[in-house]
């Protein structure tokens, strides 16, 4: 049986490709939505979105008041806000599951949530719980008295998630429309994130309108109806040469941290300054209010079509830098070798931990693991190669390996004891995915 992995990003070419034996990939197995770019336009839109976060955010700290009136840059290395560290988790999912895990995605936000990073009161309490072993699907569906969030924290982060999809709006409608469920079930939170990850996959996928009004119309087309999208519209009829801080006057700028009062707004200047980075960030920082949120949007946004259009080299350069694990690549196994599975039993209980898989936090932690379409893959966390692929079935007794996989590639993998891959693979399982430790697997 074919180990279904998803096909090898093309883009570098024959050398890596030897490298990795020498095999084509690219028709083997395959992941919903995604193209050989899909990364590579999804982590160019989040470096746009974390320089807009990080940069925005500077203009909080009163001693940058001048900067923010003369338009230049503050000093020193800019750190980003949950905007971004969200953001990562979105990108997390969709290139370990090729589509949003809502689960995955809950637990991914769980484990990486830094209280520092400037969340809001609901957010940081939701995702504690979650931490703490609550259904997500209950706890964000009770905010607000049951009416759910309608802030604009499933819009901030999901600009990637539409770059991801370049071109296809449909897809990126959907799979933003899930993403912000997750946290926020409000209909105008979740049209929100689908205005914005339509707008952003029209820039990725390049034959947006040049004409702000078809642009606009084009996002609005494909928002569910209600006051975001009405205030799309009200955003097309508002001329180029209108005053930023006028246009948030009418919009709304995010002061009210919802998504009524700051995607209108950003999707206003992103359509009007779709080839200049630095313009469009001056022009959103201008009409103040949420700035690092609406910042991280447009730039989001913008930086979706990479090229000319991502920020500046010094910009990049003193914004913090993202952590590995946001778009770390997992490329296949190049040699698989079937080999024996281990004989063991997981409850059902067991198998819902696996789901959320394990990223590695530091350099001592050699693994990274995600479960899809019933398959476990463990891939070396500094380089992405594929070592293990094992198929998961469920009977009367519970869940089982039905067929193991390991890497026999000797430039890659130079270990070829198939009864220690198989007692190895066993307790990776139980120290990452099910936090039993390193020696608790039965022998």
């Amino acid at each position: 049986m074919t180990v279904p992995y998803p096909p090898e990003p093309t883009q570098f070419g024959p050398a890596l490709a030897a490298h990795m034996g020498g095999r084509d990939h690219s028709q083997v197995g395959s992941m919903a939505g995604m193209t050989s770019d899909s990364l590579l336009q999804a982590m160019a839109s989040l470096r746009g979105l974390a320089v807009g976060d990080a940069l925005g955010s500077q203009f909080f700290v009163p001693d940058n008041r001048p900067h923010f009136d003369e338009r230049t840059l503050p000093p020193g290395r800019w750190q980003w806000t949950d905007d971004t560290e969200m953001a990562c988790s979105v990108i997390h999912v969709l290139n370990t599951h090729g589509r949003i895990d809502q689960d995955v995605l809950a637990a991914s936000f769980a484990a990486r949530h830094d209280f520092d990073r400037g969340y809001g009161p609901a957010a940081n309490r939701l995702l504690r719980l979650v931490r703490e072993g609550g259904d997500w699907r209950q706890l964000a569906g009770a905010l607000f008295e049951g009416q759910g969030s309608y802030g604009n924290g499933a819009a901030m982060r999901v600009a990637p998630l539409g770059a991801w999809y370049a071109g296809d709006l449909d897809a990126a409608a959907e799979q933003a429309g899930l993403s912000s469920l997750v946290t926020h079930t409000h209909p105008e939170a979740v049209a929100g994130a689908v205005a914005v990850a339509v707008a952003a996959a029209l820039v990725a996928g390049g034959d947006d309108p040049a004409d702000p009004v078809e642009f606009l119309a084009a996002v609005a087309d494909r928002t569910p109806a209600g006051s975001v999208h009405a205030g799309i519209r009200t955003a097309a009829a508002i001329p180029n040469e209108t005053d930023p801080r006028q246009a948030g006057r009418v919009l709304g700028n995010g002061s009210a941290v919802s998504a009524v009062d700051t995607v209108p707004f950003t999707l206003w200047v992103a359509a009007h300054h779709r080839d200049d980075f630095t313009r469009a960030f001056w022009a959103t920082a201008a009409a103040g209010g949420d700035i690092d949120t609406t910042c991280a949007i447009v730039g989001g946004i913008l930086a979706a079509r990479g090229g000319p259009h991502r920020p500046p080299k010094a910009w990049w350069e003193q914004t913090e830098s993202l952590p590995r694990w946001a778009g770390r690549r997992a490329w296949p196994i190049t040699m698989p070798r079937p080999i024996p599975a281990p004989q063991r039993v997981y409850s059902d209980e067991q198998w819902q931990q696996m789901q959320s898989g394990y990223t590695a936090r530091g350099m001592d932690e050699k693994w990274d693991l995600h479960v899809r379409d019933g398959w476990l893959y463990a891939h070396r966390s500094w380089t992405g190669n594929g070592m293990y692929a094992a198929r998961f079935v469920r009977d009367e007794r519970g869940w089982s390996i039905a067929e193991l996989h390991v890497e026999r590639n000797q430039d890659l993998y130079r270990a070829d004891d198939d009864a220690h891959d198989t007692r190895l693979l066993e307790t990776i399982v139980d120290a990452h995915l099910l936090g039993l430790g390193w020696n608790s697997t039965p022998r």
